[in-house]
């Protein structure tokens, strides 16, 4: 499947390279960016089981490298770079307090692969949407959770696969603290996910060549990150003592800030004669600011 996706982008730069010459003008822009994200862990399993809150918070987007190619109205843009993922959990007992954390973290190299439309395009200045498609291959990932001695509400359905020193009680499990349980490790991960994302970018350019760029857009992942192997795990493995078995997609925001050199090329003018030689359009002088095109003969 990698192989395919590496065959998929070198065609799409090759398709959007080729309209150049068709464009009168264009650019070409090289640079690195940074940001966050924030993530949503949309878990059925979890959403059902009453021993866990949410909990927001942001994580870092590294380092990337960004290519872009722009068109007066459109242009490509591919970003690799690495970002983490995962969304975390408390543990909350029966009381409702917080006792603990689940906390879920995924690295994945990404290769967003960005279709953009300006909106609104001057000479210094674009505003475009995006639409996104992004490879991510897995770097690293684990699934853990921590807590002190606590009562929680366990599901009934895990009772009989409760280590001995789990206390049942008419209300709620007694339960011994708890350090670095492991509920996944990195080989319980796809090693390859896809996510489809939409959002916006401004870019300005102070200067002849240089660009600064604020990037937003939000992602869905196509599949669940964990491993079929993993899911269909027999439900009496203690793997699943504070896991429920259920369907799993990671959403997330990315904010990014960038810079990237650029450099601006515009159809000469023997190749725009050339092009309309043959037809019935006729051939107009490019005019820059602060020229004047001359309408009469020199004089002798």
């Amino acid at each position: 499947m990698a192989k395919s996706m590496k065959r998929i982008v070198f065609f799409l730069l090759l398709a959007l390279l080729g309209l150049k010459a068709n464009a009168q003008r264009f650019s070409v822009a090289l640079g690195v960016y940074t940001g966050i994200t924030a993530s949503y862990t949309s878990d059925k399993g979890i959403e059902n089981d009453p021993r866990y809150e949410q909990r927001f918070e942001a994580k870092l987007a590294p380092f990337g490298v960004n290519f872009s190619l722009d068109y007066e109205s459109f242009g490509l843009m591919i970003s690799p770079g690495l970002i983490n993922l995962g969304q975390n959990f408390y543990l909350v007992n029966t009381q409702g307090g917080q006792d603990g954390m689940r906390k879920i973290d995924l690295q994945y190299l990404t290769v967003p692969v960005s279709f953009k439309f300006h909106l609104v395009h001057f000479r210094a200045f674009k505003f475009s949407a995006l639409a996104t498609f992004t490879p991510a291959f897995l770097v690293d990932g684990s699934e853990e959770l921590n807590h002190g001695p606590t009562k929680l509400q366990f599901p009934t359905s895990t009772y009989s696969i409760l280590p001995p020193d789990y206390i049942v009680e008419y209300d709620g499990v007694i339960a011994p603290a708890v350090n670095d349980y492991v509920i996944a490790e990195k080989k319980d991960f796809r090693s390859l996910q896809l996510f489809a994302g939409a959002g916006f970018r401004s870019e300005w350019d102070p200067s002849n060549h240089w660009r600064i760029s604020v990037d937003f857009r939000v992602n869905y992942g196509l599949f669940d990150p964990r491993t079929q192997h993993y899911n269909s795990t027999n439900d009496e493995s203690t793997i699943k003592l504070y896991d429920i078995p259920g369907e799993r997609r990671d959403i997330f925001a990315q904010f990014t800030v960038g810079i990237s050199r650029y450099i601006e090329f515009e159809q000469s003018e023997k190749e725009r004669k050339k092009k309309l030689k043959g037809t019935t359009r006729k051939y107009v002088p490019t005019r820059y600011p602060g020229q004047k095109v001359r309408q009469s003969q020199p004089k002798d």
